[in-house]
């Protein structure tokens, strides 16, 4: 589990990626569904993502299955009254370069998420 700091700097990170149009949807079938789901497009997703702090974190980092040397990180937010899951990536740069962050899910929950950091949370 990250701590408030670790999850507070993936964020800052990942929010400077999208700043500099340096972020990406990973090229998944069902993406545009799943924000269709939600009534919402890219850019809004990209503005709710923004919009995350280490409240919303659920879990990681967590081990990429697709490429070792990256991490996923979790995180979970309410839309229109839906629990949406958000899954995201920052890929390894150069100290001193712009980060570059993916965003491997975006769609409603499909169980109900914990957040271990969020203030009360047991």
């Amino acid at each position: 589990m990250a701590t408030q700091e670790e999850a507070s700097y993936f964020l800052t990170s990942f929010k400077l990626a999208i700043e500099y149009g340096r972020c990406q949807f990973v090229g998944r079938p069902r993406t545009d569904q799943d924000l269709s789901d939600l009534n919402m497009n890219r850019k809004e997703a990209f503005e709710t993502i923004c919009s995350l702090t280490p409240d919303n974190y659920s879990s990681g980092p967590l081990p990429d299955d697709t490429d070792p040397d990256k991490d996923l990180w979790v995180f979970g937010c309410d839309h229109e009254g839906f629990e949406v899951y958000v899954k995201l990536r920052l890929h390894p740069t150069p100290r001193g370069q712009m980060p570059r962050g993916a965003v491997w899910s975006f769609h409603k929950a499909e169980h109900p998420m914990r957040y271990p950091l969020r203030r009360g949370a047991a």
